[in-house]
C-alpha cells in the first residue's frame, strides 16, 4: 500500500516536472525574440542654436531609456552645425513609437529649439534595394580627409548613391557619418568592400573599421509632424 502510493506521488511529481518546464522554455523564448528585432533609428532635424539645444536634449536620457532608446551618437552637419543628426539603438520599435508621439516629447523639442521637421529612418545592416546609407568611421584630420572625400564623388554617382549630408560628431569632430540615398545597397556593399577604396580611405587618414546601415523612413510616429 506504502509503495504504490509513494509510486503515484512520484509519477504526479515527474508529470508537472515535465509539464513546468515546457512552460518555462516557451516564456523564456520571448525575450530572444524581441532582442532579435533591434533596430537602429536616425533622427535629423534643424535647431536653432546646438548649445541651448543639447541640455535640453540630454535632460531627456531617463526617459529615453526608459523606452528601450541606447543613445550611438549625435552628429553636426559639417557644413551646418546646427543641422543634427541623433543615432539610436533599440529593441523595442512600439516603446520607441510611443515615445515618439507623446505630447512631453513635441513639447520638449519645442523648447529645445527645433527649427525644421524631423526625418526619421529605421532600419539595420546593408541590404539588397533601395533606402538610405549611413556610414561612420573615425580619420585622423577632417580638414584633411574631407577634399579626398569630395574628389571621389564619381565613384558614389556610378554605385547609385545620392549625398545627403556629412555630420561631424558632436563631442568628437573626427567621428564622421556620411548619408547617401541608395538605389542597391548590394552595390553599395560591393563598393565598401572594394580593395580600391580601402587604399583611398587609407590615403584619407580613416582610422577604424567603417560601420554601415541601411534604413527605410519611418512614418508611424505623429509626435513630430507638422
Amino acid at each position: 500500500m506504502k509503495r504504490g502510493l509513494l509510486k503515484s506521488l512520484v509519477i504526479l511529481v515527474l508529470s508537472a516536472s515535465v509539464w513546468m518546464i515546457g512552460c518555462t522554455t516557451e516564456e523564456e523564448s520571448k525575450p530572444a525574440e524581441k532582442e532579435m528585432a533591434a533596430s537602429m533609428v536616425f533622427l535629423g532635424h534643424k535647431v536653432a542654436d546646438y548649445a541651448a539645444w543639447r541640455p535640453v536634449y540630454d535632460a531627456g536620457e531617463p526617459d529615453r531609456a526608459k523606452a528601450g532608446m541606447k543613445e550611438m551618437g549625435i552628429y553636426r552637419g559639417a557644413d551646418d552645425g546646427n543641422m543634427l543628426m541623433v543615432v539610436w539603438e533599440t529593441a523595442d520599435v512600439a516603446a520607441l513609437n510611443a515615445r515618439m508621439e507623446s505630447p512631453e516629447l513635441a513639447e520638449k523639442m519645442k523648447q529645445g529649439g527645433i527649427a525644421s521637421k524631423p526625418e526619421i529612418w529605421t532600419g539595420g545592416m546593408m541590404r539588397e534595394g533601395a533606402g538610405v546609407t549611413f556610414l561612420k568611421h573615425k580619420v585622423a584630420d577632417y580638414a584633411a580627409w574631407r577634399p579626398l572625400y569630395d574628389a571621389d564623388a564619381s565613384r558614389r554617382a556610378e554605385a547609385g548613391l545620392g549625398e545627403m549630408g556629412v555630420y561631424r560628431g558632436a563631442d568628437d569632430e573626427n567621428m564622421i557619418l556620411m548619408v547617401w540615398n541608395t538605389e542597391n545597397g548590394n552595390v553599395v556593399q560591393g563598393m565598401l568592400e572594394s580593395a580600391d577604396l580601402a587604399a583611398k580611405m587609407k590615403e584619407a587618414g580613416v582610422m577604424s573599421k567603417p560601420e554601415a546601415w541601411m534604413a527605410d523612413a519611418h512614418t508611424d510616429m505623429t509626435a513630430t509632424k507638422e
